[in-house]
């Protein structure tokens, strides 16, 4: 999360691409998160406010730490952050309602 945008990088042979990269893409949409998907330089995933991880059997996860050291900013730097949460949410309630 940078800025209140999810970055993520774009398909390519270097990224295992499942059905929750259309997912999550969706889950964005509907909670008016922005969506961005481009190559992301070492320095952006450094400083971003939330590093969040998903794949069909880990679904939606915060990355508190990254390489040992808190990831965010503030309050709640290392701690689950607020996209987080909406995206989980979201994710749970996609569950519920059709058949991932």
């Amino acid at each position: 999360m940078h800025e209140g945008a999810l970055l993520g990088p774009p398909k390519s042979e270097h990224v295992l691409e499942g059905i929750r990269y259309d997912l999550i893409r969706e889950l964005c949409e509907e909670e008016g998160i922005a969506y961005n998907l481009r190559p992301i330089p070492e320095g952006e995933v450094l400083a971003a406010d939330e590093l969040l991880l998903s794949s069909a059997t880990k679904e939606v996860l915060p990355v508190t730490t990254l390489d040992g050291e808190p990831v965010g900013h503030g309050a709640l730097r290392g701690k689950p952050g607020p996209v987080y949460a909406r995206l989980y949410e979201a994710y749970q309630r996609a569950k519920a309602t059709q058949s991932i």
